[in-house]
C-alpha cells in the first residue's frame, strides 16, 4: 500500500528497538548520543529532521496508544509524514530500530446492512409494525415480544446456552463487549441498562473519532449492532439479545466516515478499559501499523470479531482488511452470513468468504433495536458479527481468555455450510456447544505471541 501524506494528515508510529517498543520521543536523545560517541560517522541532521524533533518532544503533539503500541503525531505538528518518514529512515541506520509510518488514513464502513425483499431499493431501517406474540418465545424462555420473531436465537441454539451459564456461574460479574460502530441510541429502553459504565464518570463508552464522550447515534448502525448482541432480555419489551453483556460504545464512525487512527484509539482504550472482545464492521486498505495494533491487543487476550463483508467475494482472490489480517494474527474470528431459517444452512450468497472465515452466524431477516426506542429488521454480516462476539464475551465471563475463546467457538461450529465457492471449512454458530465445550476446558493465560513489524525479520 503507497501512502501520500502531507502535514494535514496525523502521522501513525509504531517502532521499536531490541524487541521491544520505543517511544519516538527517545529518539533526539539517542540519536546525539550517536553522534557525539567517538568516531561517529554518521548521517548529518537537516533542517527538516530537526523539526520532526522538536516535534516529537513539543507537549500534546504525540498521542501514546499503549496498549496497542502505536503512537500518533498530531497533525498540528509542523513535520510533514514525509519529513517524519525521512527523520526515521535516518535513525534506523544509525540506531538499528524498527519502524512502521504511516499517514492516517479514511475508512469508509461497510454498507453491511441488507435487506431480504422483492422490492426495490428498501429502505436501509425499518421498524417493525405487526404484533408479535404477547408472551414471548417460549422455545428459548424469553418473555420479550419481538423474540418469538427471533428464529435466529434458536439456530444458534442461545437457549440452552443461557441456562447452562447460568448454572455454571451464578451471578459471575458480566464481560464487557466493546462495539465499534456509528454510536448507540443511549436511551433506547432495551439497551439503557445494558451499557459498561465508566468508573471514573459514568460515561457509556469513548468517542474516539472526535476524542470526547459524546457516543449518541444519528445514523442507526451502531444500535442495529449493539442490540443484535446485548438488547436486554426478559424485560417484558422487545427483542432479546444474544447475551447478558455490557456495552461499551466505541464511537468509531461518524457521518459516514472513520479513519485508522480512531479505529486504534479506540482499541488502546478497550483494552486498557477491560472488554474481553469487540465487534468490527468496516473495511480498509492494509495497514501494517492496524495489523500490528491488533496483534498486540490479541496477545493481550483480547478477542477481535470482525465482519467478513457483503459484496459477495472470495477472499482468498480478493482480500479485504481487516478479515484477511487473520492470516496472521491467531486471535481474530471472521463471521461471515448465513441464511437464518434454511435447513440445511447456507452462507448468504451476499456474504463474502474465504478460507481464512471459518465461522458464520445468521445475517437475514434479524431483528434488532433502531433509533428513537423502536426496532427494526436488518441482515448482513453487520448483525452476523455481533452475534460471534457476544457468544465469544459470554465465554469470557466463565473464565476463558483469547485463543481459548476462538478455539471453542471453532470448534463447536456446525459442519460445514453449503456456499457458491464451495469452501469446506466454515461452519455456523452453535452457542451451546460452545458453553460445553468451555466448561470442559480448563482456563489458562493469553496467548502472548505479537505480530513482528515488516522491518523486525
Amino acid at each position: 500500500m503507497a501512502f501520500e501524506g502531507d502535514a494535514s494528515t496525523d502521522t501513525l508510529v509504531r517502532i521499536s528497538h531490541h524487541g521491544a517498543a520505543l517511544d519516538i520521543r527517545r529518539l533526539p536523545d539517542m540519536m546525539a548520543k550517536a553522534v557525539e560517541a567517538p568516531g561517529a560517522r554518521l548521517p548529518s541532521l537537516t533542517r527538516d529532521d530537526r523539526e520532526a524533533e522538536r516535534c516529537f518532544l513539543q507537549d500534546g503533539m504525540v498521542l501514546d496508544l499503549l496498549k496497542v503500541e502505536v503512537q500518533i503525531i498530531d497533525s498540528k505538528c509542523p513535520a510533514s509524514y514525509s519529513g517524519i518518514l525521512s527523520y526515521l529512515t535516518k535513525a534506523e541506520k544509525v540506531l538499528g530500530i524498527r519502524f512502521d509510518c504511516e499517514p492516517d488514513y479514511d475508512i469508509i464502513p461497510e454498507p453491511a446492512i441488507r435487506r431480504v425483499s422483492n422490492s426495490p431499493t428498501p429502505k436501509r431501517h425499518q421498524t417493525t409494525t405487526k404484533a408479535p406474540r404477547a408472551d414471548g418465545n417460549p422455545r428459548i424462555g424469553t418473555n420479550d415480544p419481538i423474540s418469538s420473531r427471533q428464529s435466529n436465537l434458536e439456530r444458534i441454539r442461545i437457549g440452552e446456552a443461557w441456562k447452562l451459564v447460568k448454572s455454571a456461574k451464578g451471578n459471575s460479574k458480566k464481560a464487557i463487549l466493546a462495539i465499534f460502530d456509528t454510536g448507540v441510541d443511549p436511551t433506547h429502553p432495551d439497551l439503557v441498562n445494558q451499557f459498561w459504565r465508566d468508573p471514573t464518570d459514568g460515561s457509556v463508552g469513548y468517542n474516539s473519532f472526535e476524542d470526547n464522550r459524546n457516543v449518541t447515534d444519528y445514523d442507526g448502525h451502531g444500535t442495529l449492532v449493539a442490540g443484535v448482541a446485548g438488547a436486554q432480555t426478559n424485560n417484558s419489551i422487545g427483542i432479546a439479545g444474544v447475551a447478558d453483556v455490557e456495552l461499551m460504545i466505541v464511537k468509531s464512525t461518524q457521518g459516514g466516515r472513520s479513519s485508522g487512527g480512531a479505529i486504534l484509539k479506540g482499541l488502546d482504550f478497550a483494552v486498557r478499559m477491560g472488554a474481553a472482545a469487540s465487534v468490527h464492521s468496516y473495511m480498509t486498505s492494509h495497514s501494517v501499523i492496524h495489523m500490528i495494533a491488533f496483534s498486540v491487543a490479541a496477545a493481550s487476550g483480547h478477542v477481535i470479531v470482525v465482519a467478513a463483508g457483503n459484496a459477495g467475494e472470495n477472499l482468498d482472490k480478493r482480500p479485504q482488511y481487516p478479515c484477511s489480517y487473520a492470516q496472521y494474527i491467531p486471535c481474530i474470528l471472521r463471521v461471515a452470513g448465513s441464511t437464518s431459517s434454511r435447513t440445511p444452512g447456507a452462507i448468504a450468497s451476499w456474504s463474502n468468504i474465504g478460507s481464512v472465515v471459518k465461522i458464520a452466524a445468521p445475517g437475514v431477516g434479524i431483528h434488532t433495536t433502531t433509533l428513537n426506542g423502536l426496532y427494526s429488521v436488518a441482515g448482513g454480516t453487520s448483525v452476523s458479527t455481533p452475534q460471534v462476539a457476544a457468544v465469544a464475551a459470554m465465554l469470557a465471563s466463565l473464565g476463558l481468555v483469547g485463543q481459548e475463546i476462538i478455539d471453542a467457538i471453532i470448534k463447536s461450529r456446525t459442519t460445514g455450510l453449503s456456499n457458491k465457492f464451495n469452501m469446506t471449512d466454515v461452519g455456523e454458530l452453535d452457542a451451546l456447544r460452545a458453553v460445553e465445550i468451555a466448561l470442559d476446558h480448563p482456563t489458562g493465560t493469553p496467548t502472548t505471541t505479537t505480530l513482528s513489524s515488516k522491518n523486525d525479520r
